[in-house]
């Protein structure tokens, strides 16, 4: 077990920790395969008989696990979980280091939104999809809530930590929201534009944008001290290459 990690993927891993390790192996051959047509067809080419033929199992051991499609779509959607957290702390990123503050772990994850393609494009696709299903899928509308509130109570402790340790005499930004309402708004940020780009890649500029938001997010997030003594924060322009 890492020394940390969100808890939406602790509790993936506690749940794996139930199986044996036979029904382990078959359920990420199951899950492989499923993200892999996903990725490579599309989730409107997912079907019980494809993710039969890639994983080379009968239907009924495909179903012994999985007893129905929706099923898999919540289990393909825990794994890419784990998977993005695990390939964020192979690299290094400050979204896995509890000692990174909270501006760098932003600044990681608004370049990522804003400058590269999705890591895994299952990932943002089921998104849409439980999103979609909500009114009629509790299960669906519960794994969302969960991640949704996971990555607001990891940025709000963030915040309230950074806010701890204000300096004697710094204050906040006038009407300072609470840490929650704060995340909340950067959910709302970032759902909003990866959105848009998912419908239309060119729909702004991506690197004014990330200025923009850069700007109206940085005072919530970094003491004036940090503004004052780190030059780290990268200016871009729209002609930035």
């Amino acid at each position: 077990m890492p020394e940390w990690e969100p808890d939406d993927v602790r509790s993936v891993r506690e749940a794996d920790a139930l199986h044996s390790e036979i029904a382990l192996k078959r359920r990420e051959q199951i899950l492989h395969a499923a993200i892999g047509i996903i990725t490579e067809e599309g989730l409107q080419n997912l079907s019980l008989s494809k993710i039969e033929e890639r994983a080379k199992m009968s239907r009924g051991q495909l179903t012994y696990y999985f007893p129905t499609k929706e099923d898999i779509l919540l289990g393909v959607f825990d794994r890419v979980l784990v998977m993005m957290f695990e390939q964020a702390k192979a690299s290094a990123s400050p979204l896995s280091d509890p000692a990174a503050k909270p501006w760098d772990r932003l600044q990681h994850l608004l370049e990522a939104v804003h400058t590269k393609p999705p890591m895994f494009p299952a990932f943002p696709i089921l998104q849409y999809t439980f999103l979609s299903q909500i009114g009629h899928r509790e299960d669906f509308r519960l794994r969302l809530s969960r991640l949704y509130e996971g990555w607001r109570n990891g940025m709000g402790q963030d915040l309230a930590q950074l806010r701890a340790q204000k300096p004697e005499g710094e204050s906040l930004p006038k009407s300072a929201p609470s840490e929650r309402t704060v995340a909340s708004f950067v959910q709302a940020i970032i759902h909003g534009l990866v959105m848009q780009l998912a419908a239309d890649p060119q729909a702004f500029d991506r690197l004014e944008m990330l200025d923009f938001v850069r700007a109206i997010l940085e005072p919530y997030f970094r003491l004036s001290s940090d503004l004052t003594t780190d030059s780290s924060t990268p200016t871009t322009t729209a002609g930035d290459s």
